[in-house]
């Protein structure tokens, strides 16, 4: 046997022994005394196996500690490859705001098309089977074969009203009073047939009329127009506003439910809410209907005749 491999047995019989289990029960003191006096401090005796048991032990804890801190704390920041604990929140926030900026830009784009139609005098049928036709160009025949016109209670009412004014009119057809909006060219539609419980009266800051009557009735434009806001408030409830051709302006307050929303084409006679009495101060149920020419409430009772169903 060569010198190299009987030093290398030698050796390994020393460790197995070293490591044997006798050896590692075998009990050690470890005391802590002072240097000058000598006077023992601190004594604890312990085996080979415990002191590894211990060791393991403080660095299992060390671990469990650190992975915590890292995990559930936002000393994790501090640390190479991790981002801000509320990134994502805000980030998720940011989202959303711009997709409502982009909902209410979008909304704002249909408003100024549609009041640029308005006041460029040009019609449009929106929502209907007209939409896809070009509106600068006649009606195909087959579109126009297809109208039918019909006389309502309002149109006879208006009617009647003309020929009354004009049959003993010495100034000539073409007069009309400046100090009000010529009517005569539109045919209102009454929004809500009812008894006016409530008059217009713009000295006290009532601009229109409170129409009030039993159940559960729709609200009608009152001419064509679109919708510019669709709303709900303290004091007014459910409310809807419609500008209408000619710088008219309609507003339907206290309703119990909206059917329209902003940016909609509606026809006069279309039912844009249902009667209710949200708002402050609404009961019982009634309607608030202003009428607006030229940014100058006048009153609706002039320009259309509502009768209420419960006299007849």
């Amino acid at each position: 046997m060569s010198e190299a491999k009987k030093d290398r047995t030698i050796t390994l019989a020393r460790l197995r022994k070293w490591l044997s289990l006798k050896r590692l029960n075998h009990k050690y003191d470890f005391a802590m005394s002072h240097d000058e006096t000598g006077h023992t401090m601190l004594k604890f005796r312990l085996n080979l196996l415990n002191l590894i048991l211990v060791i393991l032990g403080m660095a299992l804890l060390l671990i469990v500690i650190t992975t915590f801190i890292i995990a559930f704390t936002p000393l994790r920041e501090y640390i190479p490859g991790y981002t801000d604990t509320n990134l994502n929140r805000e980030v998720y926030e940011l989202n959303l705001r711009a997709d409502s900026l982009a909902k209410e830009m979008q909304k704002k784009d249909v408003y100024f098309e549609n009041i640029k139609r308005i006041v460029e005098g040009y019609d449009f049928a929106a929502d209907s089977a007209l939409a896809s036709l070009n509106i600068y160009e006649p009606l195909p025949k087959g579109v126009t074969d297809t109208i039918t016109l019909k006389k309502s209670l309002q149109d006879s009412v208006l009617r009647a009203e003309y020929e009354a004014q004009s049959q003993y009119n010495l100034f000539g057809d073409d007069y009309l009073p400046s100090t009000k909006p010529n009517s005569l060219v539109k045919n209102f539609f009454v929004p809500l047939n009812g008894t006016i419980v409530n008059g217009f009266n713009a000295d006290i800051g009532h601009f229109g009329v409170d129409i009030a009557t039993d159940g559960d009735q729709i609200i009608n434009a009152t001419l064509d127009g679109t919708v510019v806001f669709s709303t709900w408030s303290i004091n007014n409830g459910y409310c809807i506003g419609i500008q209408h051709e000619d710088s008219y302006f309609s507003v339907y307050k206290h309703n119990a439910t909206l059917l329209k929303k902003e940016g909609d084409y509606v026809k006069a006679g279309e039912a844009i809410a249902i009667l209710g009495h949200s708002g402050d101060g609404t009961d019982p149920e009634h309607l608030h209907f202003e009428l607006w020419h030229n940014g100058i409430a006048i009153n609706p009772a002039e320009y259309m005749t509502i009768i209420n169903p419960d006299a007849n």
